[in-house]
């Protein structure tokens, strides 16, 4: 059973459009595994529910709580259940009726305690067990987006959420999951933690409106957790990993061009070497337009995109939990100004993603991929578009990765070459 919902489990977590996939996957379980699973489940979840906190100290395991397993927070508790097993207890979050079974049946208690379906965007109260965890959670990550409709956090705009945080008068960590789009543009120019943000679209926009509701919250008088509770902002940059990366576009391109000449081989027969040469040249582009969306096809007109790595964000989110418990201890968790702290994640490399890809094709060993890049994004006379920034990670670096006490380099991808390269050699980190 392990081994077949974990292909279900992989499908969720590498695909942007999860929901076909996982329909898929669900029908190669057969029902009366599923039943099994999930009466096992069931019954664990019902043993260890957190009737107190009495019944937490029993188990003497820290809670770690988060709000929304996508693949960003998916990737976090995996690589936290990896690392700190016997430490932490996690459980958390999702929109979907499917993908909380799959999550289920996938751990079966392993890397996560339990899963709840919580819809985030409908006002929903949550499950009752789920507020229990929420109560004695000691780190609650945040990776659910702000409401479409509403332009507002779903969690502090959920009455009952509100008040179970508002009631919880235990010191909390708060983490949460933002971008780096609330800078806005800068004409390329080097931004860091100290720049002002401006952000230049609809979702920056609400994701800023999203920090300062919960950087108010945190801070604010009208809770019980007003001199405890810290609140980390992570401003992530473009995200990529096994699954959603350059080396899965450039693989489907060629599939794409492999079906296209396999199609019209014979058109191709009759036209002249020169002719030939151009034809294919432009239909590599379209073919390249052809898998991108809307966003995706803007993002490839840029000089400068800062990327991140999930496993880098996992081990960032990670080595800050470490940090907090640090300062914990040493009570410097009562200075104001440490209480709210933002930090960028991106790695050392800003550069176009069609260098990205130029790059993920080479590394496949694809032939006549010179088109797949555009040529013009690296010419002299080609300036930043007005939108573009490039995005510093020297706090992040002083703050939270550096430390003495360990061999692991600071990043473990420092730019998009080192992280292709992993993900074309098969490193599933952080989901293996």
């Amino acid at each position: 059973l392990n081994e077949r919902s974990s292909h279900a489990m992989r499908a969720l977590s590498f695909s942007s459009s999860s929901s076909p996939l996982l329909r898929r996957r669900l029908r190669r379980i057969s029902k009366t595994s599923r039943r099994r699973a999930c009466s096992s489940a069931r019954d664990a979840k019902n043993a260890s529910t957190p009737s107190s906190e009495k019944g937490r100290q029993k188990e003497d395991k820290k809670v770690f709580f988060a709000f929304g397993f996508g693949y960003c927070a998916i990737g976090i508790a995996n690589q936290l259940a990896r690392l700190k097993k016997e430490e932490w207890t996690i459980v958390g979050t999702t929109r979907l009726d499917e993908k909380t079974e799959v999550l289920n049946l996938r751990s079966n208690g392993t890397w996560c305690k339990e899963v709840y379906t919580w819809k985030s965007d409908d006002g929903e109260p949550l499950d009752e067990k789920c507020e229990s965890w929420l109560k004695i959670a000691d780190v609650v990550l945040i990776s659910t987006p702000p409401n479409g409709d509403l332009d507002l956090d779903p969690i502090l705009s959920t009455k009952r959420v509100k008040e179970v945080l508002d009631g919880v008068e235990k010191r909390q960590m708060f983490i949460y999951l933002s971008s780096t789009g609330v800078y806005g543009g800068h004409r390329g120019e080097w931004v860091d933690e100290t720049t002002e943000p401006n952000p230049d679209s609809i979702v920056g926009q609400r994701r800023l409106n999203a920090e300062k509701a919960w950087t108010e919250w945190v801070l604010s008088d009208d809770n019980k957790k007003s001199t405890r509770s810290s609140l980390r902002i992570f401003r992530l940059g473009g995200i990529y990993g096994p699954g959603r990366s350059a080396i899965d576009i450039a693989a489907k391109r060629k599939r794409e061009r492999q079906f296209q000449e396999k199609t019209s081989g014979k058109e191709e027969n009759v036209q002249s070497e020169g002719r030939n040469s151009i034809s294919n040249r432009d239909s590599d582009n379209n073919n390249i337009d052809n898998l991108l969306t809307p966003t995706q096809l803007s993002r490839r007109k840029k000089i400068f995109t800062s990327r991140i790595h999930v496993a880098d964000i996992a081990n960032s989110v990670i080595r800050c939990i470490e940090k907090e418990v640090e300062e914990r201890e040493e009570e410097d968790t009562t200075n104001s100004n440490r209480r709210v702290v933002i930090y960028n994640v991106v790695d050392d490399y800003p550069s176009s993603r069609d260098e990205a890809v130029h790059f993920a094709a080479n590394l496949l060993g694809y032939e006549n991929e010179d088109n797949i890049g555009n040529n013009k994004l690296n010419s002299k006379d080609t300036h930043p578009d007005r939108s573009e920034k490039r995005v510093k990670n020297g706090k992040l670096k002083r703050e939270v990765l550096s430390s003495s006490s360990s061999s692991l380099p600071c990043l473990l991808f420092p730019s998009f070459k080192e992280g292709l390269r992993a993900i074309r050699d098969g490193n599933q980190i952080p989901f293996d």
